[in-house]
């Protein structure tokens, strides 16, 4: 019995690594796992009678249990049909995962492992992305000869992309920059001077490769508090700086600047009425949001209703699917089949949306406890990304881009990087 219970535990170490290694690479892989470090977590708690450390030793645990309660309770007064408020629960389900991962990494300080895994797997996904971009090989055979990794298969989406290998570029892009800050901090830290190679591949791949614009602004940000706070060696910001003007000068610098066109663009679109653009979708949401606030301002339209709330702001505005406005017969360019979503890529106005000013002022102070956790540059990086991601993403309704923040909030909280 003993010998079994070791082997558990020596499996159990394991189990968090394995979901951040494959972060990148496969869906259902990091979901199983991940599940796996939860429900062994709670399987502890309840061996160790110790239930109550995850919800009482720390405010922001009962913040993360707080925001799920009152999704569940709005599920009673929504407007979504049972579908919608099902699939919302599932995805919301995923920030009281923190807790249970905070107390998993209490229990294990398995903190250097998960690390290196993770190093190891984006690394791997890094190189692909440059072996896809400079087409070294035939990615259609390749997707062909690994799709069991993600057994729902690869979207279309991926596949046409320029550098991103198995997720979407959005996530792509979150993640390589995390990467890129990590690669330079622990480099810096433990003198392994070689990650500032892969810190560099990875840099160029978000800012000159990628087209998520999400990741521009974190990377940017992130290296503005790398540079004040961590990097004092004037050689290295020299040889950084002059790096950074040499690909601007480069044909790398053309993507980065297609995607500054393509937002100047969008603006000078929304300007005549179309929105049938990034930025252009995020202002018709914005606009279905504040609507939402202002009608429901404290409780909100109910869990997983932003889908219904989107389709009644079409009737109640009488566009139709072409976007003329019947009142005025001023086209608005804009579909309502792409428009009416229950994701309007922002947590913020998913949450407002959702749950009104009681589930907004939760976030919120959720997002002020992760910014006064100032515990060095990890809990810094772990704020601005999970900050921004929310501006521009709705993240916890994301699989993905969720799951990979409840890792990085729960590794970097309190915790110090050793």
């Amino acid at each position: 019995m003993a010998n079994i219970i070791i082997n558990i535990e020596k499996i159990n170490i394991y189990l968090l690594p394995l979901a951040t290694f494959f972060i990148l690479i496969s869906t259902a892989a990091t979901n199983f796992f991940l599940i796996l470090t939860v429900f062994s977590a709670f399987i502890l708690c309840i061996k160790n009678n110790s239930l109550d450390e995850i919800y009482k030793n720390d405010f922001l645990f009962k913040i993360c249990f707080l925001i799920f309660f009152l999704f569940i309770i709005s599920s009673f007064y929504t407007i979504a049909d049972s579908n919608e408020v099902f699939d919302t629960l599932k995805k919301y389900i995923k920030i009281i995962y923190i807790p249970f991962i905070y107390f998993y990494l209490k229990k294990y300080k398995n903190e250097k492992l998960i690390l290196k895994y993770f190093l190891v797997g984006t690394t791997l996904v890094l190189l692909l992305s440059y072996i896809k971009y400079f087409n070294l090989i035939n990615f259609e055979n390749f997707y062909k000869a690994v799709d069991f990794l993600n057994f729902s298969g690869l979207s279309t989406n991926i596949v046409e992309t320029k550098t991103t290998v198995f997720q979407n570029y959005i996530i792509q892009g979150i993640v390589l920059s995390f990467y890129s800050f990590l690669c330079i901090y622990i480099g810096l830290k433990n003198n392994k001077y070689y990650l500032h190679f892969f810190s560099i591949l990875a840099l160029i791949n978000v800012i000159f490769m990628n087209d998520s614009r999400t990741a521009y602004i974190i990377i940017f940000f992130l290296f503005l508090f790398l540079f004040y706070k961590v990097i004092t060696n004037v050689k290295i910001r020299l040889i950084f700086f002059s790096l950074v003007i040499l690909l601007a000068t480069s044909n790398f610098s053309n993507n980065f600047i297609q995607r500054i066109n393509v937002l100047s663009n969008d603006v000078k679109l929304i300007q005549n009425d179309n929105f049938n653009s990034s930025l252009g979708m995020r202002y018709v949401w914005l606009n279905i949001g504040l609507e939402n606030l202002i009608n429901e301002p404290i409780i909100g339209n109910g869990t997983g209703s932003f889908y219904k709330s989107a389709e009644n702001y079409f009737k109640k505005n009488n566009l139709t699917s072409f976007g003329v406005d019947a009142n005025t017969g001023r086209s608005l360019n804009v579909s309502s089949e792409n428009l009416i979503t229950n994701n309007p890529h922002s947590e913020f106005i998913s949450i407002s949306s959702q749950l009104g000013i009681l589930g907004l002022l939760s976030f919120s102070i959720f997002l002020y406890l992760l910014f006064a956790n100032n515990n060095g540059p990890m809990s810094f990086a772990t704020f601005v990304i999970v900050f921004i991601s929310s501006v521009f993403n709705s993240v916890f309704y994301d699989n993905m881009i969720g799951l990979f923040l409840v890792i990085l909030i729960s590794l970097t909280y309190k915790e110090k990087l050793k």
